[in-house]
């Protein structure tokens, strides 16, 4: 044994983790499952761990970090690394990554989905239908989409998926991205504007950014104010980037036509959340993520991120690369 890697927050329907058992053995190295519920179950049980996996929990926290010696990488399961600080792990030496692509596409459709159903009204006509009822259009206007406008808020691989399928619906596609130039928003099949034109113009808005310190609520009240009227909000992207309260105000007030979320600022949504009454309101469980094909692919990226790290010394996955010439030193593992 070369290496350990220690999983902090085991998912049920992953144990007993055998494909990453093996895969582990045959790079010399043994994973280790844990059952950390603190901080401080991570110090205990992954001391001697060079590589941490983490699901979902915020446990690896910076005292865990420096308390775990032997921790050099620390691998977010999924695409948004947002439970782990990332600058506190440079600090101290510490590389993290995370699973970028695995479920690019499976978000992409889950997002068109979320559009065509609010566009077209659809979840409003079930309920009614099931109800018994025989619910007449006119009372909630639709419009054609072709020829209308969806504006993308961050145009990575997920955004710039959307883009390619909006397109493919006859939508024109405006962006803005304040990181991209804009021949590379052009070329992720897109029109750069400025988020003003954008909110000014767009009957539709999907957004797709990470969650860090600079986007958290940054669709606040008054973004939200700006927006078109009637215009329809769709978020896969994650909950806090919104200010839930100030949307639950603005769609009491009927400024827009309705939102369409897979993610909230607190998960799960509680059931008394004014968002599951309000009519034109579209809810899914954070699952825009979820396909049949999507986490294996989950499973063998991350492997592969682990793979490139023992060979290598490095992942193209790390998130903050900055740490590299202050990388911890690898350490012997303890028998």
């Amino acid at each position: 044994m070369t290496f350990r890697v220690f999983q902090v927050d085991p998912i049920d329907w992953m144990m007993p983790y055998e494909y990453e058992h093996e895969a582990m053995q045959k790079l010399g190295g043994e994973l280790i499952i844990g059952n950390c519920q603190s901080d401080t179950d991570v110090i205990e049980q992954a001391q001697g761990a060079e590589i941490l996996l983490l699901s979902w929990q915020p446990l690896i926290t910076p005292r865990a970090m420096s308390a775990l010696s032997h921790c050099r990488l620390i691998i977010r399961w999924g695409v948004g690394y947002d439970m782990i600080d990332a600058d506190a792990a440079a600090e101290r030496g510490i590389a993290v990554a995370n699973t970028p692509s695995y479920c690019t596409e499976d978000v992409a459709e889950h997002a068109i989905a979320l559009l065509t159903a609010g566009a077209r009204r659809v979840p409003w006509f079930q309920e009614r239908m099931r109800q018994g009822g025989w619910p007449q259009a006119q009372a909630n206007p639709i419009y054609r989409m072709r020829g209308r406008t969806l504006g993308i808020i961050g145009i990575g691989r997920i955004g710039s998926a959307v883009a390619w399928r909006a397109r493919g619906l006859g939508l024109r596609v405006i962006a803005y991205d304040k990181y991209l130039k804009d021949d590379e928003v052009r070329a992720r099949q897109a029109e750069p504007v400025s988020l003003d034109q954008l909110l000014a113009e767009a009957d539709y808005i999907s957004i797709h950014v990470p969650l860090n310190k600079e986007t958290r609520h940054m669709v606040d009240a008054a973004v939200l104010q700006a927006m078109k009227p009637g215009a329809l909000l769709i978020n896969t992207s994650r909950g806090p980037v919104i200010d839930e309260q100030a949307l639950i105000r603005v769609l009491a007030g009927g400024h827009l036509a309705g939102a369409a979320l897979d993610v909230f600022e607190e998960e799960p949504l509680a059931p008394d959340s004014p968002l599951r009454q309000m009519e034109h309101v579209i809810l899914t469980p954070h699952y825009g993520a979820y396909s049949v094909q999507s986490w294996p692919d989950m499973r063998v990226e991350l492997c592969q991120a682990i793979a490139d790290w023992v060979q290598d010394g490095w992942s193209k996955q790390v998130v903050n690369p900055w740490v590299r010439p202050n990388l911890r030193p690898r350490m012997p593992v303890e028998a």
